[in-house]
């Protein structure tokens, strides 16, 4: 468990804050649950338990601990404990034409590649679900166990499916998938409840809030600035048709390529001297032409600058090659080592394929710089290049942002 084993203090402020949000219940429903949007959920939850939060990052985790290694799905609802887990939207022409057990064992294996992925990237040891469930004046605070479907374990419910619904358990959960909505869920039948406490709602929040203006206590709001401190560059490519595709000797491949080395010779000429295989973990991030001229964000050319990891750990990068085309790790194997072999899990020698993003709903990166010569990195759910600059997402299914 995490939240019995925080200071008093901050459950106390944490479910303080929760009353208070709880309270304005009436800005937005009349339903005698109080109202708890989940996005103000992941920003208190973070706040008030000093973990990372990486609730905009849209992996498996919304919040994290680096210092215990404990990756935390937040949820909240009201109801019934059968709720979404995950949504495979962009992969459905990859089991579309499965049923039953393929269909499940295909379902559970994009289930677990993306809670894989996510523990390998933040160095995770441990994932759990951290519950706000809400009831009529009040808020119970559960935890529950965020495990991998064991496949091998895996039994149909005949008796409860249908042509649109599949039901299954592991062993350790109940899960169902809808087909019509590409959505798996679960039924949280194993949570534990740690807290709870009375929320009174506000009958007409509106005076409430007046009188904080009137007394100066809120003066005015004013529009984020986040995004201009960040950049989003894919790790992919696009064809003139729109089909994205991973080069299979350049970007997240560049270790399928060949270092050639080159000399002039008397008349002038530029002939090739040696040919030699890279390194198997080589890869570079693409930073093309058109995302060059969005903003300066990076150093010059070949200026070293430092990037840290959704591990924690920092690595030496630097725009590199013709023209400022790629940012590259020092040393150049470095990277690679930590994205082909720690996060995705591939063996050398194995392509990268806009196929596996897909599974690892995984097609972009966002670079945020907190200072000069000093960024972060963390990973961006598919569509969310074209999201961030407002371009058209040929392969967008309206899916919800819920990968938790």
């Amino acid at each position: 468990m995490f939240y019995d084993k925080q200071p008093v203090e901050h459950q106390e402020n944490y479910k303080n804050m929760l009353k208070i949000l709880g309270s304005l219940s009436r800005l937005f429903s009349e339903a005698d649950e109080p109202y708890l949007y989940y996005r103000a959920h992941e920003n208190v939850f973070a706040k008030y338990f000093k973990v990372d939060n990486n609730a905009r990052h849209d992996d498996s985790a919304d919040a994290y601990d680096s210092r215990s290694g404990i990756g935390i799905g937040l949820k909240t609802w009201v109801g019934g404990d059968n709720q979404k887990v995950a949504e495979f939207g962009r992969l459905r022409p990859k089991y579309e034409h499965l049923n039953g057990m393929e269909l499940i064992q295909a379902i559970a294996g994009y289930r677990n590649a993306r809670i894989r992925t996510t523990m390998n990237a933040h160095d995770l040891n441990e994932m759990l679900y951290h519950i706000v469930k809400r009831i009529p004046g009040a808020m119970r605070i559960y935890e529950s166990t965020f495990d991998e479907i064991d496949i091998k374990n895996i039994i149909l419910d005949e008796k409860r499916g249908n042509a649109n619904s599949t039901y299954f358990t592991d062993g350790n959960h109940t899960y169902k998938f809808s087909r019509s909505k590409n959505t798996l869920y679960m039924i949280f039948d194993d949570m534990e409840l740690l807290d709870e406490f009375e929320v009174e709602i506000y009958e007409d929040p509106y005076d409430v809030l007046s009188e904080l203006v009137a007394q100066g206590v809120v003066s005015s709001i004013h529009e984020s600035k986040f995004s201009k401190n960040q950049l989003c560059l894919r790790l992919y490519s696009t064809k003139p048709d729109g089909t994205k595709f991973v080069a299979s000797k350049s970007g997240l491949n560049q270790w399928n390529g060949f270092r050639t080395s080159y000399r002039i010779n008397e008349n002038g000429e530029r002939e090739i001297t040696r040919v030699t295989p890279r390194d198997s973990n080589e890869v570079y991030i693409p930073y093309p032409a058109e995302d060059r001229r969005r903003k300066e964000f990076f150093p010059p050319k070949d200026e070293a600058f430092s990037i840290k990891l959704p591990n924690g750990k920092w690595i030496s990068a630097k725009v590199c090659q013709q023209g400022g085309k790629a940012i590259m790790s020092n040393p150049n194997n470095l990277l690679g080592q930590w994205l082909l072999r720690d996060v995705f899990e591939l063996e050398e020698g194995t392509q990268v394929t806009y196929d596996m993003l897909r599974i690892f709903n995984v097609d972009s990166i966002m670079f945020t710089k907190i200072e000069d010569h000093k960024y972060t990195v963390d990973f961006c759910e598919l569509g969310t290049y074209e999201r961030f600059y407002g371009l058209e997402d040929s392969e967008s299914e309206n899916e919800e942002n819920d990968l938790t």
